[in-house]
């Protein structure tokens, strides 16, 4: 979800790669391409206004669009744990049984969020959730119940429920948030889900900066507060003009390893708006704490502006070996575990706004964009990326919080 900080705007200048021209293959679902013949690796689901498009894709990368797509849903795509897909509506929770095909079938079950605690602080249209990387516990944001009327928003809730293997729903319990210090609402972004499923990382913005949302799981599957948590700022510009800066969280992404790679800002810098974001890589403690010993000579600095409306996009890939970083343009970085994130390709489409990213395990990034309609894949090793031939296919009215959802077959 992408918040205004109303506060800071950044502007930085970087070098931007000049973009060939690229042909737009649109797919049919009754036209079947000789590399349907070729068994699917990886089915890739993406959220339009008429439904969930599926599509299948091979080893090389190549698409072709399942039959029946797009399927009928309601709500918009959330998570998919491999036998469901999960989508949220504005109150209720759905699921849909995915067939052997990737295709999707009817809905299997539903429940109305309306009817647990978190209830009061609102309801789910546009709020965020997230699926944990077992795929047994579902985390659904709450938001938007006004106060003084109208005037403040009273609480943010997240509810728990746990994915039986029949597609419903178990509510398991709630954490409600009340006034932030600057008496905002603590509705955050999409966590930010740790490897080993204990932590969640996301993001408050606040009217001053945006600040760490720290969550965990307790004993029992609920998503709470984390009181224990703590972090520690990269080593700042130690410049004049980087003084009395601090830096903050705008997004994240974790690898397999116990590390979260995080999009950062200086604020409160003279003269303003200061420093551009950067790229900062954490270790995960025993009780979810965040440590660094990055420092800002050390951290890439991302390209463009990070202006009032929008926040970077990143996404690790399953070795956590890659790091991708979309916005503007999309850029992919070395991720070096506990070390410094270090550069690796210049700016892709640069001219082009990429909202949603995904990898698969063939060593594909899928790259969405909303505005154009398009969906890239490229084939990114550590010493290599190409763009797969036939990318970019087209992807009428996409959309969602989480509009492209990639799942390995095998």
């Amino acid at each position: 979800m992408n918040r205004a900080f109303k506060t800071i705007n950044f502007v930085a200048c970087l070098a931007l790669l000049s973009a060939a021209p690229v042909f737009t293959q649109t797919l049919s679902a009754e036209a079947v391409p000789e590399a349907a013949t070729t068994a699917p690796v990886t089915h890739v689901y993406v959220q339009t206004t008429d439904g969930v498009n599926v599509f299948d894709s091979t080893a090389a990368g190549k698409l072709t669009l399942v039959k029946g797509s797009p399927f009928s849903t309601t709500g918009q795509m959330e998570g998919i744990n491999g036998a469901y897909l999960l989508s949220v509506g504005t109150d209720y929770l759905h699921s849909y049984k995915i067939e052997s095909s990737g295709a999707l079938g009817p809905q299997a079950s539903q429940i109305n969020t309306q009817s647990y605690g978190g209830a009061q602080c609102g309801n789910t249209a546009g709020a965020g959730a997230a699926l944990d990387h077992t795929g047994h516990y579902f985390f659904v944001q709450l938001y938007g119940a006004s106060y003084n009327g109208g005037e403040d928003f009273t609480c943010a809730a997240w509810q728990t429920y746990k994915v039986e293997t029949n597609g419903e729903f178990t509510f398991l319990g709630d954490n409600e948030l009340g006034y932030g210090f600057d008496s905002s609402s603590l509705d955050s972004t999409m966590p930010t889900i740790s490897s080993n499923d204990k932590f969640t990382y996301g993001v408050y913005y606040t009217a001053f900066a945006p600040v760490f949302a720290p969550f965990k799981l307790s004993s029992n599957g609920v998503l709470e507060a984390n009181s224990n948590f703590t972090y520690n700022n990269p080593t700042p510009d130690p410049s004049p003009a980087g003084s009395d800066n601090n830096y903050f969280p705008t997004s994240m992404a974790a690898d397999p390893a116990g590390h979260v790679a995080i999009s950062m800002i200086q604020s409160f810098a003279t003269p303003y708006p200061g420093p551009a974001a950067q790229l900062a890589s954490f270790t995960i403690g025993s009780n979810g704490s965040l440590t660094t010993t990055n420092a800002y000579a050390d951290m890439p600095v991302l390209w463009g502006s990070v202006d009032t409306t929008s926040t970077f996009n990143l996404r690790m890939s399953p070795s956590g070996k890659l790091l991708a970083v979309a916005g503007t343009g999309l850029q992919v970085f070395h991720f070096n575990g506990a070390a410094p994130i270090t550069k690796y390709s210049a700016v892709l489409l640069p001219a082009v706004q990429i909202d949603q990213l995904a990898w698969d395990n063939n060593n594909h990034l899928f790259a969405l964009s909303y505005e154009t309609g398009e969906l890239y894949v490229y084939t990114v090793t550590p010493t290599s990326i190409s763009e797969v031939s036939g990318s970019p296919y087209s992807v009428k009215d996409a959309y969602g919080l989480k509009g492209l959802i990639v799942v390995p077959t095998t």
